[in-house]
């Protein structure tokens, strides 16, 4: 983990928490950290105009391959970030799942 202390409003705090949970969820049943050595990365910075941006990385994993249908736990993070009018991008790569996320914070 790498990123600056930050002080977030409770609705900001509450959808980071739920999409951190969702997102180490699926990565223990699908992702980096069900292998042994499998790990993950989680960056963040808070820009001058406000934006805070998030990035977990997947590493070391099963081979990932973009699902083709949209789970619940990822329409559960859009719908909490575009609630915050934050943006939400999903990168299967074939080392491992990124998920980036921007909003105002």
């Amino acid at each position: 983990m790498n990123g600056p202390q930050i002080l977030l409003e409770p609705d900001v705090a509450q959808a980071i928490a739920v999409t951190l949970h969702e997102l180490a969820t699926n990565a223990a049943k699908y992702g980096a950290l069900s292998v042994a050595d499998g790990r993950l990365e989680l960056r963040w910075s808070h820009e001058t105009d406000g934006q805070l941006q998030l990035r977990w990385t997947e590493i070391g994993g099963p081979p990932v391959q973009e699902p083709t249908r949209r789970g619940f736990g990822r329409r559960i993070i859009e719908q909490l970030i575009a609630q915050l009018k934050g943006k939400t991008q999903f990168d299967w790569r074939a080392e491992g799942l990124v998920c980036e996320i921007s909003l105002r914070a």
